[in-house]
């Protein structure tokens, strides 16, 4: 673990400096091995409905993009930034992070509440992390069974580095990943009471075509509901009965399935079918 740690710290040194150099996790890479999978991309509407459970958070959604419009547009830019950290070289990596923070320095204002709110704060990073390093974590091990608690703590460890160089101080970070989750409870106890701007919100990102009857979205919502915490699930207005916890039972056996059956474009994440191929090719 402290070879893990060395390396992380002098790779994110360069990428701080923009230095051209190897990408910053170690080969193997438990992170690499769990974000490589497209399957994740099922946690992107309870991930958001996280986020956003922040009234911080969702008044800077509310406020500074077209939400109804491209409600997904946030977390993929995320999500696209995390990747091109995990499987791209630092040059490439550090293009992506400038990219989100021009976006994020813009993001400013004050929330209904009168609160003041801004996207480059720690905490607000932080916590947005946070719902994107276990929703990732805990969809994974459903999927593919529980990792050994070396590997589980490996994950969080890897994913340090990549949290720092995207705006959070080491020192604001829970140093394990039990501290992560025990931080992940605090929130949903305190700081993630969803207001109507939340309400508001989560209604376009659960309902992005609010012309399609209810009825088509029932899938999608019975996804959201299994990956929600029950805190949340019933903030937002989502059902997790025995009907929706039988399809999201079946929708992993699928997965499972699905994944080895269909070819690795369909199956792998495009940043990482890049990265392993170039890896094959130095060999």
């Amino acid at each position: 673990m402290r070879r893990t740690r060395s390396s992380s710290s002098s790779s994110t040194a360069r990428l701080s400096s923009g230095a051209a150099a190897p990408a910053i996790l170690p080969d193997p890479s438990v992170a690499r091995r769990v974000d490589r999978e497209m399957f994740l991309l099922l946690h992107g509407t309870a991930a958001l409905l996280m986020q956003i459970g922040h009234p911080l958070v969702a008044a800077g959604v509310a406020q500074h993009s077209d939400f109804r419009a491209d409600p997904f547009g946030r977390l993929v830019r995320t999500l696209n930034t995390t990747l091109a950290v995990v499987f791209g070289d630092d040059r490439a990596a550090q293009q992506a992070i400038d990219r989100m923070n021009r976006i994020h320095r813009a993001v400013r204002g004050t929330s209904a509440s009168g609160k003041p709110y801004r996207a480059m704060d720690p905490a607000l990073l932080l916590w947005v992390q946070t719902t994107l390093v276990l929703g990732s974590l805990r969809l994974y091990e459903k999927v593919m069974g529980t990792l050994a608690s070396e590997e589980r703590e490996r994950y969080w460890a890897e994913t340090r580095p990549i949290a720092r160089v995207l705006g959070i101080p080491s020192g604001t970070m829970p140093a394990t990943l039990e501290e992560l989750e025990r931080y992940e409870d605090e929130m949903l106890a305190g700081a993630i009471t969803p207001d109507a701007t939340s309400l508001a919100v989560g209604r376009g990102v659960l309902r992005p075509f609010p012309w399609i009857p209810d009825l088509i979205y029932w899938p999608s919502d019975a996804i959201a509901a299994a990956l929600l915490p029950p805190s949340l699930r019933s903030a937002f207005g989502l059902r997790y009965g025995a009907a929706q916890r039988l399809f999201f039972r079946a929708v992993i056996i699928g997965v499972r399935w699905l994944r080895r059956a269909l070819p690795t474009y369909l199956t792998v994440v495009p940043q990482a079918r890049r990265y392993e191929a170039a890896s094959r090719a130095q060999r």
